[in-house]
């Protein structure tokens, strides 16, 4: 059964004058722990890449706070949704502290994709019961 749907885009200029004005601190406030090593690697690899990768996770928290219904409101915060990649390059979400309750007491499941193109990023996301 599905629970609720949420769809983000955004461009990417946007995000990456937000970044430059806040000296990088953007990318601490919203990437959750793992995602943040993530972004740093492929930031110090490629810097258009690094800002990609930041764009589709920022899109991918906005959707999934669409899908469960709560914006961004406790329990879901920047940091406790991660979307990680899996070995195959299948984005997968995972959920920190008081989120990963929410979501588990609920049996819901959240399924991501992720996409980027040039200035734009976006992200889909289907919330369902487990």
């Amino acid at each position: 059964m599905i629970i609720g749907i949420g769809t983000d885009i955004l461009q990417m200029d946007r995000l990456v004058a937000a970044y430059d004005r806040t000296k990088g601190r953007l990318a601490e406030r919203v990437l959750g722990p793992n995602e943040l090593i993530i972004f740093q690697q492929r930031l110090n690899r490629n810097h258009q890449r690094g800002m990609a990768f930041l764009a589709t996770r920022f899109a991918a928290k906005e959707a999934f706070s669409k899908a469960i219904g709560l914006g961004m409101r406790m329990p879901m915060t920047w940091r406790s949704l991660q979307t990680l990649n899996e070995p195959s390059g299948k984005p997968v979400t995972s959920y920190l502290g008081a989120l990963a309750q929410f979501m588990e007491e609920r049996q819901w499941i959240a399924h991501v994709t992720v996409s980027d193109e040039q200035n734009m990023a976006i992200a889909h996301v289907i919330v369902s019961q487990k």
